[in-house]
């Protein structure tokens, strides 16, 4: 049950941040020109596990402490997981094809081929894929 939980976790948490993903919606804030605020955080980002500021992490730091609060729920729950990698990685993509997070799929699809996800697994879990159910 706890497994499930956590799945599903990890599922809202990424689905919910492709709604902001974009730089088209909000221009990216240049590291010389954040607060001090929305720097520790950035910095925090790009020191941590995912070495970089791709993601939702633009729109996250028009508000840096709760930025601050969903990047380490989301470090912890993608790199602190006790799923294997791949069922991690394989529940994210069916989130976001479920979703139609186009965004979620492209970044995280090559992420859990390497996990060790059979390549043709993933692909009817891409967005606008209609996966056949079978019992």
């Amino acid at each position: 049950m706890k497994t499930i939980l956590r799945a599903s976790a990890i599922c809202v948490l990424f689905a919910g941040s492709a709604v902001a993903l974009t730089g088209e919606r909000m221009a990216e804030i240049p590291l010389d020109k954040m607060s001090p605020a929305q720097r520790t955080v950035a910095d925090a980002i790009m020191s941590g596990p995912r070495k970089g500021m791709s993601g939702p992490f633009n729109a996250w730091l028009r508000s840096p402490e709760l930025a601050d609060r969903l990047q380490k729920v989301g470090e912890y729950v993608r790199f602190n997981t006790s799923l294997d990698k791949r069922i991690n990685e394989m529940a994210i993509i069916m989130t976001a094809q479920h979703w139609g997070s186009q965004y979620e799929w492209y970044a995280h699809a090559p992420l859990a081929i390497k996990a060790g996800l059979d390549p043709p697994l993933s692909s009817p879990l891409a967005p606008g894929e209609n996966p056949k159910h079978e019992g």
